[in-house]
């Protein structure tokens, strides 16, 4: 007797799954246009095979066939004459733009990092993160040795803070605040985007030495009189006597006894009612898709200890800290802001 799944018939099945495996393709076929430039090649509208090629300097016929599997998942679009056009969905392939996602192409599909995707298997079994044991260090020293594959890789974190940034400043208030410390902020962005929306609002930034080298954002914001960058490690100590301690897409690359620790500093510096506020992706329960869940897996190959946690988990780790999780507040993007006081202070502070 045969078996029927929530995806109709058992043909039905095999094709959907047909289809997911068949996915890969497309990541390497979206990588493989990004590196090549298609679609800044199409901003100003249709092109042939051939200019395309000339362009390139890739093989023609091997070149129309990428672009006509691509016109499958609409990311190009075949004209009636033969050329080629850019799709909304390609669009976001092109470089400078706001929504652009070509920095995370690029990293995806490269080599080095496909070959930790294929490693999933030995982390499933081990625990162990992927990235390490495929190239024998881990992935920030990587990235650093490797400056090409880190290039792309930084200007995707850029970007994607970018996008993240109007998201926050938009569902938390910061203006009750009077100093805020970004820790492990990078080379400043979000900061920079809090301070400029408060301007009577002062910032400390902290992250390791060799990251602040370059803290621009600060200036082009104009806000770098009202901020002070120390160069420290996090894990070690953070600056004292902030009243908002801001954690951004910090804790998820760690392991649950360095979250502690991190937000322990934070619960024993902040000034008297602070808060810790941390912003990251919340895992939801049940069984309905979210990008979560996959961005949980690739915490798992690229990061000893990292993943994503649920609303519970973190609650755990805010009192494991001396903390009490007082507020979940989602924004606009994938991330939510989880609002945190010392036990026993007052629940009010900053607000959506």
């Amino acid at each position: 007797m045969s078996s029927t799944t929530e995806s109709g018939s058992p043909t039905q099945a095999s094709a959907q799954m047909l289809q997911m495996l068949h996915a890969f393709l497309t990541v390497q076929g979206v990588h493989v246009a990004a590196v090549l430039g298609i679609a800044d090649l199409l901003a100003d509208g249709p092109r042939t095979v051939d200019d395309l090629a000339e362009a390139t300097g890739a093989h023609g016929p091997s070149l129309q066939r990428l672009l006509r599997m691509l016109t499958g998942p609409g990311v190009i679009r075949e004209e009636t004459d033969g050329r080629f056009a850019i799709t909304p969905l390609g669009a976001t392939l092109q470089s400078g733009r706001p929504d652009s996602v070509r920095d995370w192409a690029l990293f995806a599909g490269a080599p080095d990092v496909w070959a930790v995707w294929a490693g999933l298997r030995d982390s499933v079994m081990t625990g162990q993160a992927g990235f390490q044991v495929v190239h024998g260090e881990p992935m920030w020293e990587y990235l650093t040795a490797h400056r090409e594959l880190g290039e792309v890789f930084d200007g995707w974190m850029t970007s994607q803070s970018g996008q993240h940034n109007a998201a926050l400043v938009e569902a938390y208030d910061f203006s009750p605040f009077r100093l805020v410390a970004d820790v492990g902020g990078g080379q400043g962005s979000t900061l920079a985007a809090i301070l400029a929306a408060n301007p009577t609002l002062q910032g400390v930034l902290l992250d390791l030495p060799e990251v602040v080298t370059d803290v621009s954002e600060l200036d082009r914001a104009g806000v770098a009189d009202r901020c002070q960058v120390i160069g420290g490690d996090m894990l070690a100590s953070v600056p004292s006597g902030a009243d908002a301690y801001l954690l951004k897409r910090v804790l998820m690359g760690w392991s649950d006894d360095e979250a502690v620790t991190v937000l322990g500093h934070c619960a024993a510096e902040m000034a008297v009612d602070g808060k810790v506020v941390v912003v990251d992706i919340v895992m939801a329960t049940g069984n309905d898709p979210t990008p979560a869940k996959p961005f949980d897996i690739l915490m798992l190959l690229t990061q000893p200890g990292a993943r994503i946690r649920t609303e519970d988990e973190f609650r755990r780790l805010f009192a494991a800290a001396g903390l009490r999780l007082t507020r979940v507040i989602p924004t606009a993007s994938q991330n939510s802001v989880l609002e945190g006081s010392v036990e026993g202070s007052p629940q009010n502070g900053g607000s959506p």
